[in-house]
């Protein structure tokens, strides 16, 4: 016993010997320059990189997580529904696989809560998060490489900030929960080297809380169950005792988030993935794997050499391959090689054979070989794992500049001057093509526009192109409510048509590539529905039916697929099938309460007013503010089954809700003449343009009342008072 207690004894003295020694020498090493200046050029660095981000909009994700999610859009008080519901509950979205990453919609909210709807205010906080997590890389490398020179963290740090295939991670909003990730397994890590360091249990507080959230954040974060102590057995000297405490106290946290993420979950449907997500899916094990691990060399080659940026390399983009094709065998073979040289190295504690099994661990959970996962290939995969390309290189140019020997010779200075000019390339280009690829992540119209030409064999980017080019086309439409000359609107309307045709064409190239594409069938109907009233004689409303259908043989549960069919039946003037996808939509969703209106006007419009009021009151628990138009599609119900009496007595309810109905006006007016109650008729058209005399419903509406009359002077006079007004 006493002389187990003297080899412990001698091994924590040699420790604090060795720690207090390197300790003097970080001291010297910096004493021309205060450590504080590195932090502050560290957070300018990554501040200003990526400046151009901050007036950037909504793209890819963005929707999903912040400005179409219904929980984040209550600030705060959706914190109940993100800490109580899957990740993509709040946009009514059924995924693929159902994910819980409460951490990051938590801070969303939180933003939405003091500026809503301001893309630019979560890219400036993105932007933020990612500097200070810089600042605790370079923090926590100080700490692992405690006995090297403070340049061999800072070139570290400051590669990983400039590396190209981080901007899919800081240019996107969505990728604020891999930012939120890294910064608190670097936490933990900070917290785990106090432990060991000055062993004090008070630390593994620090470890647990800052693991705790990172699991929180991101699933993945379990890979650093060994991550942690891999980096520790790497940079410190520690006994088995804490080992198993770190250890223990790194798995709690994954315990909890396992059992809340059970409970959270448990109603849900087991996950799934599709080819169009993840084109491994249904290969067989084999070809599974060639491919995988093809992938995983092309992940390596990028890291290398980050000559491609796209945001999707789904369906068909890469290619299915199996272990007689030449990328995969190569792949094999330098993964063998370097994890036969880590292992050898382990034992030497060598910090290239680090970089290579942190690598192997942090990626192992995008690998695509222990499972599939909901995508084949994604740069923001290799966010944290691309660290350890970052130490490879940055010690491979330390060691080769000899600044850990003493001397001043040629040589060294030469080799010192060769080790600055790769550096100073690499970084530079790694700069110049974040700056710019960050640039192109401004909106969807940017990002998808720049991608299609270099994914043009992607089934989703080209779907993605092309609602890109849908949504370009609304904007011109939009722009037409603020017009006030017919060359404005006309120029607008014909921008509006070309953007739909692009949209088209897009679309139809991504289904001729994966033609089980559900949603693509359904923004093709949505296309030819838009280009119906300009085209009314090429059957467009035709095709939008062909393409709904489409969409609903492949998934008939698909919300927008069913509702947008009903509005062509309905514009058809086929009510009953346009009542009966309505219903759908409501039997899909029990939430859609607002279909309940559509479903009213469809009764209505088929004479059945009983089933009509029912539905309209349904409508009216949830929206008690759109009375008048339940009266108003009431009236024509009514109107429909020649119940005039009924009508005009709708139509007047309708205005005593809404005394600015102008459609109420008109149908009383239309009503009352075709009773040949002219005098009626006209004091209703007086009515109307005694409360809108700057518009031209109302005088419109006399003239054709006078020319019944065959008054032709006074209803010539009033048509061209109607013409002179704004419409």
């Amino acid at each position: 016993m006493v002389s187990q207690r003297k080899k412990v004894n001698m091994r924590q003295k040699k420790q604090e010997t060795a720690f207090t020694s390197s300790d003097e020498n970080k001291t010297k090493a910096l004493s021309s320059i205060k450590e504080w200046y590195f932090y502050i050029g560290i957070f300018l660095f990554a501040f200003v990189l990526y400046s151009n981000t901050f007036q950037h909009q909504w793209a890819l994700d963005d929707t999903v997580v912040v400005s179409d999610n219904i929980h984040v859009k209550q600030g705060v008080k959706g914190y109940g529904d993100i800490l109580t519901t899957h990740s993509m509950h709040g946009i009514k979205l059924k995924p693929e696989a159902y994910q819980y990453r409460p951490v990051s919609l938590l801070v969303f909210a939180t933003e939405w809560q003091i500026s809503p709807d301001n893309p630019q205010f979560h890219h400036i906080l993105n932007v933020l998060w990612y500097a200070v997590s810089l600042v605790l890389l370079f923090i926590v490398l100080r700490k692992m490489f405690v006995k090297q020179h403070p340049l061999l963290p800072l070139i570290i740090t400051i590669l990983y900030a400039a590396h190209p295939l981080h901007t899919e991670v800081v240019a996107n909003i969505k990728g604020r929960d891999d930012i939120l990730l890294l910064f608190f397994i670097l936490a933990t890590l900070w917290f785990a080297f106090q432990y060991i360091d000055k062993q004090k249990p008070i630390f593994l507080l620090g470890v647990f809380l800052s693991f705790l959230i990172a699991m929180f954040s991101k699933e993945s974060a379990v890979t650093f169950l060994v991550g942690i102590p891999l980096t520790i057995y790497f940079f410190r000297k520690a006994s088995k005792r804490q080992y198993m405490y770190l250890t223990g106290t790194i798995a709690l946290p994954i315990i909890i988030y396992l059992i809340v993420r059970f409970f959270v979950l448990s109603d849900y449907p087991a996950s799934y993935v599709t080819t169009m997500q993840n084109y491994l899916a249904g290969e067989p094990l084999t070809t599974r794997w060639a491919s995988a691990i093809m992938l995983l060399g092309k992940y390596l080659l990028l890291l290398i050499i980050p000559y491609q940026q796209v945001c999707d390399y789904s369906f068909n983009q890469l290619p299915v391959v199996n272990f007689m094709n030449w990328k995969a065998l190569l792949s094999l073979c330098v993964y063998l090689l370097l994890v036969i040289y880590a292992l050898k190295r382990t034992r030497q504690k060598h910090p290239i054979a680090y970089a290579v099994l942190f690598f192997v661990v942090t990626m192992s959970v995008y690998s695509n070989l222990v499972y599939l996962i909901g995508a084949s290939f994604a740069e923001r995969f290799v966010f944290i794992p691309s660290l350890s390309y970052c130490i490879a290189l940055a010690y491979l140019l330390y060691r080769f500049s000899g600044m850990e020997r003493e001397g001043d010779n040629v040589e060294c200075r030469r080799r010192m001057g060769i080790s600055a000019t790769v550096l100073m390339v690499v970084l530079l280009f790694f700069t110049a093509k974040t700056y710019a690829r960050s640039a192109e992540w401004e909106n969807n119209f940017t990002l998808y526009g720049a991608d299609v030409k270099k994914s043009p064999k992607s089934a989703r980017i080209n779907f993605f192109w092309g609602e890109a080019l849908r949504d370009k086309a609304n904007e011109y439409q939009a722009k037409n409510s603020n017009v006030f000359t017919n060359e404005e609107y006309e120029k607008n309307n014909l921008f509006y048509r070309a953007y739909l045709w692009e949209s088209i064409l897009a679309i139809h190239k991504g289904v001729e590539i994966y033609p089980h594409h559900a949603n693509a069938y359904e923004r093709l109907g949505y296309a030819y529905y838009s280009l119906s009233p300009y085209y009314r004689n090429r059957g467009f409303l035709d095709s939008a039916e062909y393409y709904y259908q489409r969409c609903l043989a492949i998934n008939p549960y698909s919300l927008n697929g069913n509702y947008n069919i009903a509005i062509v039946y309905y514009t058809k003037g086929d009510y009953e099938k346009a009542k009966n996808h309505y219903m759908n939509v409501v039997n899909i969703d029990k939430t859609e309460h607002i279909v309940c209106f559509d479903i009213g006007s469809s009764y209505a419009m088929m004479g059945l007013l009983d089933s009509a009021r029912y539905y309209f009151q349904l409508y009216l628990q949830h929206y008690p503010e759109n009375t008048a138009s339940c009266y108003s599609n009431l009236a024509i119900g009514y109107a429909r089954i020649n119940e005039l009496d009924s009508a005009l007595m709708m139509c007047d309810n309708t205005l005593n809700v809404d005394r600015n109905n102008v459609s109420a006006y008109q149908m009383k007016i239309q009503l009352h003449a075709y009773r040949q109650e002219y005098e009626k008729a006209l004091a209703t058209a007086d009515e109307l343009i005694a409360l809108q005399p700057e518009k031209s419903a109302g005088y419109i509406e006399k003239a054709n009342i006078l020319n019944q009359l065959n008054k032709k002077d006074s209803a010539d006079f009033y048509y061209n008072m109607g013409k002179s007004k704004n419409n």
